[in-house]
């Protein structure tokens, strides 16, 4: 039996794939690696508009929920309309337009709308649709690509900020930020080399004989009573139509040879015609999709944009828990981390370099999940869960950290587990609804956890305000992620239902058949 992959015309785990991995991950570490120097442009933005926390903090809340709500529809009306690259180019375009309106800013409010919305709306129309194409390009190494993939974003966490320091040194703010612009248009050039599968398609030479009919009509004035001419409707040919063939045009029916002169002038006119109504390559590409394809294909069922029915799906929901309410503790963890040192005393050398080994670990950790992923060490639930279990008991073990080492343990192991959520998503959507619904369960995961990010947020910092330690908020933190990891346990009894329930519901389908 044949795999997927032999069934597809674009390469799957080879060739161009690694590619467009490469282009992927170049794209992720630019872009999504500017976001995680968030934190770097907070305090510049604080220090040049003389701006409270408050008004700042409002940057990175609209972001996150401006890509929240924009991603679901954006894969999947979005993606139905437009390829990957046109999306991915889009975004391009709004990143770099986000940082060079930035550059003429006078007020912080410029700031959050550039910043906030033109920034995030960007960031939504590259973070799932670049995902879903690795997974159109990766099988066997989903995993492992997606890995990949994710770590670029950390890598450029890692290595971008001191660069941005560097320039702001330098060039100061708005500089840096007109720089910035120029350095974000790279991800339109990079998203050239994202291929749709679509191009690697055989071009099948579809070849149209012309069809007419002779009609017989009496001619007066000529010694002869009938004289056959050719008729036939007028319709739009390929470029690789070929004219009539000799063998035609020499047939008894054709008649003199003026006569036959005049109706070649005609099918080359015709074709002339045809030509001239091409005028792009666009339109040729429309005409060869429309005119020349099979009866058959036009019969074919259309997937739907946007299936709610989804959500009827055992895994899908217990995934949804997981994603929303595991993602408050994975992604929030190191933004806490540096004021939480910084009221044990720590100076500001020690949080740098605390920053720096969360950052370091974080990439090595999602590299060490789609390495474990492609050897099939264990499944990507299991792995996912595991890692929210140590996550969740080192953010509710901080009552203990008090030296600096025991904070450098902190760094460690919460870089090192908390970016499994992420890496491993777009792996186990495929395991629980496959890859034909890849776009609208991503869409929803997503939307659902830019509800629970967005409150998420100043839940933690009440929470700080009210006892006057992060203590409260890490507890918080860690009960979350152990609750959705002992949630994701369950994933085989969960699994187990949902089969019990599409066995039901194939023999319903069997028996209104039969009826």
């Amino acid at each position: 039996m044949k795999n997927d992959s032999d069934l597809v015309s674009h390469p799957v785990d080879r060739g161009w794939a690694w590619v467009i991995l490469a282009a992927s991950s170049l794209i992720f570490m630019i872009y999504v690696g500017t976001i995680k120097t968030s934190g770097l442009f907070f305090v510049a933005f604080q220090e040049f508009f003389h701006a409270e926390a408050s008004t700042t903090s409002l940057i990175p809340g609209i972001l996150q929920i401006i890509y929240s709500s924009a991603s679901l529809p954006i894969l999947t009306f979005g993606l139905h309309h437009f390829s990957v690259r046109q999306m991915i180019i889009v975004g391009g375009f709004l990143g770099s337009t986000a940082y060079f309106i930035g550059f003429f800013a006078d007020r912080i409010e410029i700031i959050v709308i550039t910043h906030g919305v033109i920034y995030g709306m960007g960031f939504a129309t590259l973070h799932g649709p670049a995902a879903y194409l690795i997974g159109t390009y990766f099988d066997k190494r989903r995993a492992l690509a997606n890995s990949i993939l994710v770590a670029a974003s950390g890598f450029g966490g890692l290595v971008l900020p001191p660069l941005y320091r560097y320039l702001m040194d330098v060039y100061g703010l708005q500089g840096t930020m007109l720089i910035l612009s120029g350095i974000l248009l790279n991800v339109v050039a990079l998203a050239g080399l994202l291929k749709p599968p679509s191009l690697f398609a055989p071009k099948e030479k579809v070849t149209i004989e012309p069809r007419y009919k002779i009609v017989r009509i009496r001619e007066i004035n000529r010694g002869r009573r009938y004289s056959p001419i050719m008729t036939g409707k007028k319709r739009s040919i390929s470029l690789c139509e070929k004219a009539p063939s000799s063998k035609v045009e020499h047939s008894e029916g054709w008649g003199s040879l003026p006569h036959n002169l005049n109706s070649r002038a005609h099918h080359s006119s015709t074709l002339s015609q045809s030509l001239q109504s091409l005028g792009s390559s666009d339109a040729i590409y429309s005409l060869s999709q429309t005119e020349l394809e099979a009866p058959s294909t036009n019969r074919e069922k259309k997937q739907k944009i946007l299936d709610i029915t989804l959500l009827k799906k055992p895994l899908l929901q217990l995934f949804l828990f997981v994603y929303c309410f595991g993602s408050i503790g994975s992604a929030y963890g190191h933004i806490f981390i540096s004021p939480f040192a910084r009221d044990q005393g720590f100076t500001t050398n020690d949080i740098s370099l605390l920053i720096s080994i969360t950052n370091m670990c974080d990439f090595l950790g999602r590299l060490m999940c789609g390495v474990i992923a492609n050897q099939r060490l264990m499944k990507n639930s299991s792995l996912v869960a595991i890692s929210q279990l140590v996550t969740g008991a080192t953010l509710a073990l901080c009552s203990v950290y008090r030296p600096f080492w025991s904070f450098c343990v902190l760094a460690v192991m919460y870089g090192l587990f908390s970016g499994a959520i992420f890496s491993m998503t777009p792996a186990i959507i495929a395991d629980f609804v496959g890859m034909e619904n890849f776009r609208t369960s991503f869409g929803i995961l997503i939307l659902g956890q830019g509800f629970t990010l967005g409150g998420g947020a100043p839940l933690l910092g009440y929470l700080r305000d009210l006892s006057q330690s992060y203590t409260t908020s890490f507890y918080f933190m860690g009960s979350l992620l152990l609750v959705s990891g002992v949630s994701l346990l369950l994933e085989p009894c969960v699994r187990s239902r949902q089969e019990r329930m599409e066995s039901r519901e194939e023999k319903s389908e069997e028996v209104t058949l039969s009826v």
